[in-house]
């Protein structure tokens, strides 16, 4: 086997690199106070329906109980997650 000389790599080109641009952040515009307030009171009411409706699926289990039981942990996890 014979010695082989470092590999310089592919010519450069002899203009320079293309500058990468930054990813422009959308900011989104800040909720009303009317907002934030609608849906504290929407998530106190389904609260309050989720805590009947539990002890209703508990004493009556029907499937229509399980199924409005469900329905209403959706809507609230929908409230709690979303801005």
């Amino acid at each position: 086997m014979g010695y082989y000389p470092s590999y310089p790599g592919p010519p450069r080109p002899p203009y320079p690199p293309p500058k990468k641009h930054k990813k422009k952040h959308r900011h989104h515009r800040p909720k009303p106070r009317w907002w934030w307030r609608w849906k504290l009171a929407v998530m106190q009411i389904l609260l309050t329906l989720i805590l009947f409706q539990l002890l209703r699926t508990f004493i009556f289990p029907t499937s229509f109980d399980v199924f409005l039981l469900f329905l209403l942990l959706g809507a609230y996890l929908f409230c709690l997650f979303t801005p």
